[in-house]
């Protein structure tokens, strides 16, 4: 053989020697390496959800290198990364899990797991039902009222005094009390030893009574002190609503119920024939002569007071009558006379506010009205 060639053929040799040899002793070492990874330390878990948790540990350490982590729940792979962290999902709300984690090498050798990390997912509050759109309030159908913001008492049909005593249109700010509904009001006065004002308005309620149709007569009343008495007990009494009625007699009108307000202790009482002018029987089947009934509720001083008397007008017993004080039940009376029969050329019926009394301190003995109003319902009470 040539000189040249034997050169060439011996090169080669040596060249593809050592080659081969590097690749059978990295081979050779991978089949030999049995050292597995240390356990992965620190397994915690965070943002943890109804389905869904991260988990994260600490690095393990190997002769040679860590490849991957495998994540498991009880005997379940549920995840493998090369990261120090992985997030877990399709979890089951309201569920429990044991979470663990190993790490493997390149020669795949894997570690002892980790020490087991309980996790509970949280069940997620319920839905709310969806809030209902709030029923507005029924329209109460006003027939008539009265703010005295003409200045005068034009809105009322009548007004009628007695002894000692009168209604007049003022304002607020001239008598040092604190305006209502407006800057005018009514003031009702005793002014001297006895005496009564009432006012009136007549057709609406005529037009209810003769169909029989309940209704309701409100008002706002301020007292700017507390009144007394300074005779016997039979003599003081502060009327400030009447329901009265008329009979046969065109001129007659008598109070079938009567409010008042007790000087003794300032509570309201309710007296069914206050003037012993009433029908014979009643209120109630079976009963005759004066009635009265007593709440035991002090009227306030020094603010206004809402008053609203309900009644349903019935000549026979199946009448009705409630009154609330400020939003409060003071008499539910049912199955009662509210007014005389249609006979002749009366049978009206008819309410008053008023001020009717006798030996009352101070002189004069006065309170104030305003925002009077007749409805065919109750009306909010703020």
């Amino acid at each position: 053989m040539r000189p040249d060639l034997l050169l060439a053929v011996a090169v080669s040799a040596v060249l593809l020697v050592p080659q081969n040899a590097d690749a059978q002793f990295k081979w050779h070492r991978h089949k030999t390496d049995t050292t597995a990874p240390t356990t992965p330390g620190g397994l915690t878990a965070s943002a943890l959800a109804a389905t869904s948790v991260t988990l994260s540990w600490i690095a393990s350490t190997d002769n040679v290198k860590v490849a991957a982590y495998r994540l498991y729940s009880g005997d379940s792979l549920v995840g493998s990364t090369s990261s120090t962290s992985l997030s877990i999902n399709g979890l089951v709300a309201g569920t429990s899990y044991v979470f663990t984690v190993a790490a493997v090498d390149t020669a795949g050798n894997v570690s002892a797991p980790s020490a087991p990390l309980p996790v509970t997912t949280p069940t997620p509050a319920p839905t709310p039902a969806p809030t209902p759109a709030p029923t507005p309030a029924p329209t109460v159908k006003i027939l008539w009222s009265a703010g005295m913001e003409t200045g005068d008492l034009s809105e009322w049909s009548e007004k009628v005094n007695s002894g000692s005593a009168d209604s007049m249109a003022v304002t607020a700010a001239s008598q040092g009390i604190v305006p209502k509904g407006g800057q005018w009001v009514m003031k009702q006065s005793v002014t001297a030893t006895s005496g009564g004002t009432r006012m009136s308005r007549y057709p609406e309620i005529d037009s209810l009574t003769q169909s029989g149709t309940t209704f309701v007569m409100s008002w706002w009343e301020y007292y700017p002190a507390k009144l007394t008495a300074s005779a016997s007990p039979s003599s003081f009494m502060f009327s400030n609503f009447q329901i009265l009625s008329q009979d046969n007699c065109s001129t007659c009108w008598y109070p079938i119920w009567g409010l008042y307000v007790n000087p003794a202790d300032f509570t309201t009482i309710l007296v069914w024939s206050p003037s012993d002018m009433a029908p014979p029987q009643g209120p109630h089947t079976g009963e005759s002569g004066k009635r009265a009934y007593y709440a035991n509720i002090i009227v306030p001083v020094g603010q206004w007071t809402f008053f609203e008397a309900m009644i349903t007008p019935a000549a026979d017993f199946t009448g009705a009558v409630k009154i609330w004080m400020n939003g409060v039940v003071l008499y539910d009376l049912s199955s009662v006379k509210t007014r005389f029969p249609t006979v002749g050329v009366g049978g009206r019926q008819w309410t008053a506010i008023d001020a009717y009394g006798s030996y009352i301190n101070p002189t004069p003995a006065t309170h104030y009205i305003d925002d009077v109003t007749l409805s065919l319902g109750r009306l909010p009470y703020p």
